[in-house]
């Protein structure tokens, strides 16, 4: 086994060193935040450090964090990406929130060197080979929290199920997001008495809605409203497509696109306006002429980040992306907690929690392709009750699944008295 340790680490150095010169090329995103990305910078010594992949994960772990802090313990929190970091210091200003190292073995030495972290705790399917070997080597105790094995991924470390079991026993506590991925970790060789179900962590998101900056809520405010969030390619067409068939049946609405990466706005709006719609872009509104009013077939885009949030509650219907497209899916719960209706396509692989509860309820449906969509959408704007209805059923049934974030805190108090016992530093 340590041969193979050892193998793991050179091939990383191997893969990593042409990574790092080229990244900056390939990844223009990451050129900010360089210095944190290879372990450098301040942090805080001594306190648990939380690490989420994106935005998505990252308002997930706003309320594990607040408990934490709750409970006397000092937080840092790290992220995957600039959007996830940048949402956490909006939402969460007082904590020190920093982009991940690399998993990279000198690059996680580094970092665990200078925060020495009393615990890490990661979310979800979070799990790094370099960075758990590393904090098993500065006994420092990990955990996975809302912890999900996907389809995909399932198959795919059973295929080098040695080297995953390696990895998972480095982990103290397992809380599985459901009874499968708890089932799924012990295949995959995880310790049976380090593995509970604690419940998924997106379930404890804030039921108190986000509220739309005023003059966004001003312009929305001229009729129902379609919102398509966290779109990719083709999906923005898919969504103008259902706006034409259900304006043909009688029932228009304006739509909001909200991409996934904002760097494709310009390509979105040369679609938009292909089709002879008129469009505004968010930050534009403030420059826009005597304020922009949107009329029932107006589109505006969202090409700023971290407003979409607020904009769920206001939707008659919602579409979330990255389910026409094969992709995986994306946060199907920040709508179905604001009490809207969901609509979401067949590319759910990382969200299949999230739609069998959705399903389950009524308050979410799968589309297969642009025609389904165009079909939901005409229906739910034919009858705004109807829509309400399976949306209030959302709500309910995610109020009645919380819990998770008290369950995930006791996880981690027990793992870290278990460390005290065993005399941990």
């Amino acid at each position: 086994m340590r041969a193979i340790a050892h193998s793991v680490a050179a091939v990383t150095a191997l893969v990593a060193a042409p990574f790092a010169a080229g990244a900056l090329a390939l990844r223009p995103s990451w050129r900010s935040g360089w210095d944190e990305r290879l372990g450098r910078g301040w942090m805080d010594p001594g306190a648990v450090w939380v690490h989420a992949a994106s935005v998505g994960e990252a308002l997930a772990a706003a309320s594990l964090l607040d408990a934490l802090r709750e409970a006397g313990h000092s937080v840092v929190v790290s992220t995957q990406t600039l959007a996830g970091r940048d949402t956490l210091r909006r939402v969460r200003p007082d904590l020190h929130c920093r982009l991940a190292p690399l998993d990279h073995p000198w690059v996680v030495e580094r970092a665990l060197a200078t925060a020495r972290p009393v615990a890490l705790v990661l979310l979800e399917a979070e799990l790094w080979p370099c960075w758990i070997a590393a904090a098993a080597r500065h006994h420092v105790p990990v955990a996975l929290v809302s912890g999900r094995i996907s389809d995909r991924s399932f198959d795919r470390y059973r295929r080098v199920r040695p080297l995953v079991r390696r990895m998972l026993r480095r982990i103290d506590a397992i809380g599985a997001r459901s009874e499968l991925d708890a089932v799924r970790f012990l295949e995959l060789g995880a310790e049976p008495g380090a593995v509970t179900v604690s419940g998924d962590l997106k379930f404890d998101g804030d039921l108190v809605a986000a509220v739309p900056a005023r003059d966004l809520l001003q312009s929305l405010a001229g009729g129902p409203l379609f919102v398509a969030g966290s779109t990719h390619p083709g999906e923005e067409w898919a969504a103008l497509q259902a706006l034409r068939v259900s304006e043909a049946a009688g029932h228009g609405a304006v739509l909001v696109l909200a991409p996934r990466r904002i760097e494709r706005a310009g390509e979105i709006e040369r679609l938009v306006r292909a089709q002879g719609r008129r469009l505004l872009r968010r930050s534009s509104l403030a420059r826009a002429p005597d304020g922009f009013r949107a009329r029932p077939g107006d589109v505006l885009l969202l090409d700023t980040l971290g407003e979409l949030r607020g904009l769920w509650p206001l939707a008659t219907v919602a579409f979330v992306g990255g389910t026409l497209a094969p992709v995986g899916g994306h946060n199907l719960l920040e709508p179905a907690i604001c009490g809207r209706p969901v609509l979401f396509g067949p590319h759910t692989r990382d969200v299949l929690h999230a739609v069998e509860v959705l399903e389950k309820c009524g308050a979410g449906r799968c589309v297969a392709d642009a025609e389904e969509l165009a079909h939901a959408l005409a229906e739910l704007l034919a009858d705004p009750a109807k829509a309400d209805a399976r949306g209030r059923r959302g709500r309910d049934e995610l109020a009645r699944l919380r819990g998770s974030s008290a369950r995930s805190l006791a996880l981690l108090e027990r793992m870290l008295a278990d460390r005290d016992d065993r005399g941990g530093s």
